[in-house]
């Protein structure tokens, strides 16, 4: 029975890791100004579709005749009239499209930078985790070389020991002591940036993990392909697709349609049929690209190149992409092993350090080697916290360049 409650304590105390890391990093996506910027972006673009998809503005003209222009039933007087400029069809559909086109482009730099946070907030968290583990490591080591003291003190008045070797122990018992409270000073400062990160108070607690495994990092089948850098090279080729067809309609004729009325006064010397009556006049006009036809043209060329550059666009930022992988993967290996070799080291000098503990109980202990012994084993004990950070960093960087998140 007792078995099943540790094995549960344990499989909720990774769970509630998980939680809470997780839970920061929403946070941080909720709180983070670039996000919140570029939101924003994304929908003063689809606001530009109604913009774009308007007509032109309609044209009101008057004026007075300077002189009159006499005709038979009457003088012209004023003259007042309206136009509009009319798109040729499916402009304006083409020209919603593509700001539609580029809404969605701008779309990937949200999720990127959702992407990119993640990163970072994961990254700050497991540095945290190493500090605290080292301030845990150093301070339990300090108990140590406390008892080895008092050992040592014991056994000078026995003329067992020597007062070089009490010494020794208690320059290394303050170098460990000096590097708590810098570790203590680092804490600190990384527990602010963290929560600079996540854009709240710099005060606000943490909970970080008093340990992890790297037992935990799973790594499987990974793929970039649908990394969302690689998916904006497709919402690329829809904005230049959209914009070819904006240009396209762009070069079809101008039409306007007008109304022109002009007010005619009656003639005092005759009465002719229609006496005095007023003018009304529609219009049509056309405006068509003659000499400006090369404008268009340079339009369409400059897609063009703009086309041709995404496919090596594209394979550079795959090569890149797959590297950085291949990279974090190897980082992953290299940190388990070193992790698997610190555990073993750790292990064998502590036999040795119980063997001559052993030994003391009998004869004189042999300060100088204990003490070599225990910084060895130190040095190994930092050795796995820093490879448990790296290996857990690297997966981090595996999750930010494939699709799904683990």
């Amino acid at each position: 029975m007792k078995k099943i409650i540790v094995i549960i304590s344990l499989f909720l105390g990774v769970n509630s890791i998980g939680q809470s890391l997780e839970k920061y990093i929403e946070i941080a996506k909720q709180n983070n100004s670039k996000i919140k910027v570029q939101n924003a972006l994304v929908n003063l673009e689809k606001e530009k579709a109604d913009e774009v998809a308007s007509y032109e503005n309609t044209t009101f003209s008057t004026g007075v005749f300077a002189l009159t222009p006499e005709t038979r039933v009457g003088s012209q007087l004023f003259k007042v009239g309206a136009s509009q400029e009319l798109p040729w069809f499916g402009e304006l559909d083409a020209k919603r499209e593509l700001v539609n086109a580029k809404a969605n482009l701008k779309q990937y730099d949200v999720v990127l930078s959702e992407k990119d946070i993640t990163f970072q907030v994961k990254q700050a968290y497991y540095q945290i985790y190493q500090q605290e583990a080292i301030t845990d490591v150093l301070k339990e080591n300090k108990l140590i070389l406390k008892t080895y003291e008092r050992m040592a003190l014991g056994a000078l008045e026995n003329n067992r020991a020597t007062m070089s070797d009490v010494l020794r122990i208690r320059v290394q018992k303050n170098e460990l002591h000096s590097k708590i409270f810098q570790n203590l000073n680092s804490l600190e400062t990384l527990n602010a940036n963290f929560n600079r990160l996540l854009e709240r108070d710099t005060k606000a607690g943490l909970n970080i993990p008093d340990s992890l495994s790297v037992l935990d990092i799973l790594v499987g089948q990974t793929s970039i392909n649908k990394h969302p850098s690689l998916l904006q090279f497709e919402s690329k080729k829809a904005v230049y697709k959209a914009e070819n067809k904006v240009i396209k309609k762009s070069t079809k004729p101008k039409i306007a349609v007008g109304l022109d009325y002009i007010v005619v006064d009656k003639r005092n010397d005759s009465n002719p049929i229609q006496n005095g009556k007023d003018i009304v006049m529609p219009k049509i006009s056309l405006a068509i690209p003659i000499f400006n036809k090369k404008k268009y043209q340079s339009q369409f060329n400059q897609v063009k190149i703009k086309e041709s550059l995404l496919e090596d666009e594209l394979q550079a930022k795959k090569t890149q992409l797959q590297m950085a992988l291949e990279q974090a993967k190897l980082d992953i290996d290299n940190a388990i092993l070193t992790v698997v070799a610190a555990q073993k080291n750790k292990a064998e000098i502590q036999r040795a350090i119980n063997v001559d503990l052993k030994a003391y109980e009998t004869g004189i202990l042999n300060y100088d080697k204990i003490l070599r012994l225990q910084l060895q084993k130190i040095r190994f004990q930092l050795m796995e916290i820093e490879a448990i950070k790296k290996a857990y960093i690297a997966k981090a960087k595996v999750d930010y360049l494939v699709i799904n998140e683990k």
